[in-house]
C-alpha cells in the first residue's frame, strides 16, 4: 500500500513542478510586455524604387517645393521639425556624393517629403496617396505624450517627373523631447531611410 502511495505522489510532484515553472514563465512574459508598453518602439521603415534605376555620383538634387507637406500640430515646433528634416536630407545626399542646387530646372532629380502625426494623416490615407505604409506600428493610446508619426521622402526624375524612389518611416513621436533630443532621434532615422536610395 505504501509503495502504491509513493508511486502516485511522484507523478503529482512532477505535475506541480511543471505547473510552477509555467506560472513563473507567465509572470516573466507579463513583465516584459509591461516594459514594451514604455514606448520603446523601434521605427518601422519601408522603401520602394523603380527597378533598374541607379542615381550616379555627382547627380544634382533640388527641392520640389510643391510636393513638400508638413502637417503642423500645436504640440510640436513645426519650424524646428522642418529644419531637422531638411538638414538631414541635405547631409545624407552630400554624404552619398550628390550635389544640392536651388534651381529645380538645374537639377537631375527633385526631392520632397511629407511629415505628419497620425491624427492628421492616418495609414489608410497614406496608402491611398503614396502607395506604401511602413507597417502596423502601434503606440499606446493611453499615453498622451506619444503619437505615431510618419515621414515620407520621395525622389522624382527631373526628365520624366516619375517618382523613382520613395521611403516611409513610422515612429513614436515623443512630445516631451527638447530640440537636441529630437535632433538625435531624427538623424539616424533619416540615415536609415537613405540606405535604400538606388545609387551606382
Amino acid at each position: 500500500m505504501l509503495a502504491l502511495k509513493n508511486k502516485m505522489i511522484a507523478p503529482l510532484r512532477m505535475i506541480l513542478f511543471v505547473l510552477g515553472a509555467v506560472m513563473m514563465n507567465a509572470c516573466t512574459t507579463t513583465e516584459n510586455q509591461a516594459q514594451q508598453g514604455d514606448v520603446k518602439i523601434e521605427p518601422s521603415i519601408i522603401s520602394v524604387s523603380t527597378p533598374g534605376v541607379k542615381i550616379t555620383q555627382g547627380a544634382k538634387f533640388s527641392w520640389l517645393m510643391d510636393a513638400i507637406n508638413l502637417y503642423k500640430d500645436e504640440r510640436l515646433d513645426s519650424t524646428s521639425i522642418q529644419y531637422l528634416i531638411e538638414k538631414n536630407i541635405r547631409s545624407n545626399l552630400a554624404g552619398m556624393g550628390f550635389q544640392f542646387v536651388e534651381s529645380e530646372s538645374a537639377a537631375d532629380y527633385k526631392i520632397a517629403y511629407t511629415a505628419a502625426l497620425e491624427s492628421s494623416l492616418d495609414d489608410t490615407t497614406i496608402l491611398r496617396r503614396y502607395g506604401l505604409v511602413p507597417g502596423n506600428m502601434r503606440v499606446p493610446e493611453d499615453n498622451p505624450m506619444y503619437e505615431k508619426g510618419t515621414l515620407l521622402i520621395y525622389v522624382f526624375d527631373n526628365r520624366t517627373d516619375d517618382v523613382i524612389w520613395r521611403s516611409a518611416v513610422q515612429a513614436a513621436v515623443d512630445f516631451s523631447l527638447d530640440q537636441q533630443e529630437r535632433a538625435e532621434r531624427i538623424e539616424p532615422i533619416i540615415r536609415d531611410m537613405f540606405r535604400s536610395l538606388p545609387t551606382g
